[in-house]
């Protein structure tokens, strides 16, 4: 097969925020893309909550839509719906997520998903199905500041249809910018109002 690219810089970056991308074309999916980004004002267990309670998540997440079918101690079954914006047709997923481990040798939260079918969720026309490999997101405390969260991830995911893999690290860093100043907004409207009820 071809040679492996090592990580090399992609997408926006901006208010210390970084963006990796890096192709593997003997891998199923070849396109793989990473990212750190600071969560300011938001501390690593809200931040843990407002990811992985997915209850919580539907009162602030307004571009993702999840829906948990199954579930055991070790992880989740859901299905991940991803709105885009217009002309681009909307997908979904299904995919098996971890519930958040606390790793303390990395004084970190750790989430791992993968792809995974469901008899409840076939494929359908009013969505075009991603195909996903396996990922993580990480969760740390930000040096220095306990009321602030750094979150890592990795994602190896196909999105199919119109959406090549020149456009896909550009739209995922400004994806990863709203994701963070949506759980900001959320943080403070939702999850601090419910913790002080």
């Amino acid at each position: 097969g071809r040679e492996k690219q090592s990580w090399i810089a992609s997408g926006v970056w901006k208010d210390g925020a970084e963006f990796w991308k890096k192709f593997d074309y003997d891998s199923r999916i070849p396109l793989y893309l990473k990212f750190s980004i600071l969560i300011d004002g938001v501390s690593i267990e809200a931040c843990k909550e407002l990811l992985s309670n997915l209850e919580l998540r539907k009162k602030w997440d307004n571009s993702i839509v999840i829906r948990e079918l199954d579930s055991n101690k070790y992880y989740r079954t859901v299905h991940w719906k991803l709105i885009l914006p217009a002309p681009c047709t909307p997908r979904d997923a299904v995919r098996l997520l971890t519930h958040p481990k606390w790793a303390a040798e990395e004084n970190a939260y750790v989430m791992l998903y993968n792809g995974a079918q469901h008899p409840d969720k076939p494929e359908t026309s009013d969505y075009i199905r991603m195909d996903t490999s396996l990922g993580y997101s990480i969760l740390k405390q930000a040096d220095n500041d306990p009321n602030s969260t750094v979150m890592f991830a990795m994602g190896n995911n196909e999105y199919h249809g119109w959406l090549p893999y020149c456009v896909l690290p550009y739209a995922g860093s400004l994806r990863i910018y709203t994701l963070r100043d949506e759980m900001k907004k959320g943080y403070r409207d939702v999850y601090a109002k419910d913790k002080h009820q």
